[in-house]
């Protein structure tokens, strides 16, 4: 049963990592074609202001492995652009229903 367990574990996890401090002109194929030297980059989601039309500088990084997310964890840091990148592992999120009105 435990494997059972780990199966919905990992379903649940939508992204393994968070990425903050993104330099404006890194687009979304760029953070991809970066993160996926540590292995495979299943999606990267990069979201846009509506209203000024740039990314928020922040995205998430979703891989085929556990294995993969060990590999960029263990580099010390991540440079693009002249910018350090701040990495941060996810743990797996409940809160998928987030479209709260009162928000």
């Amino acid at each position: 049963t435990s494997a059972v367990r780990a199966v919905g574990r990992r379903s649940r996890r939508v992204f393994d990592i968070f990425v903050a401090e993104v330099p404006w002109t890194v687009s979304s194929k760029e953070l991809k074609e970066y993160f996926s030297q540590f292995g495979a980059v299943q999606r990267c989601q990069l979201p846009f202001d509506k209203d000024t039309g740039f990314h928020r500088r922040y995205c998430w990084i979703k891989f085929s492995t556990p294995q993969d997310v060990q590999n960029v964890l263990q580099k010390d840091s991540h440079i693009l652009e002249g910018a350090k990148l701040t990495l941060r592992q996810q743990s797996y999120r409940r809160r998928s229903q987030r479209k709260n009105p009162s928000e």
